[in-house]
């Protein structure tokens, strides 16, 4: 569960809301799983990686790598060199 704030008028303070968000029951599967869920789910769903059009594994590293230098994914740098390739395995499906 998730507390946000929300803004209830102009003069209001800010106020806790509690939202229940749904699970996301899709999971990686095969030999990469435990490589892309370890490192992907924790932000992204994996049905919107999925989702995601056909990528080369060197569009897939310019991706991993704006993910750990931009939005500081903690992506250790063995598994930022086999994420790539897991990707293009795992969207080729």
């Amino acid at each position: 569960m998730k507390l946000l704030p929300i803004i209830l008028g102009a003069a209001a303070a800010l106020q806790p809301l509690e939202l229940t968000l749904p699970d996301d029951d899709v999971q990686f599967s095969g030999p990469d799983a435990d490589l892309l869920n370890g490192n992907c789910t924790a932000c992204h769903s994996a049905e919107m990686v999925l989702l995601q059009p056909k990528m080369t594994a060197e569009q897939w590293g310019h991706s991993v790598t704006k993910m750990r230098t931009v939005y500081k994914a903690p992506i250790s740098d063995e598994d930022a060199t086999a994420l790539p390739a897991a990707l293009v395995r795992a969207t080729s499906r």
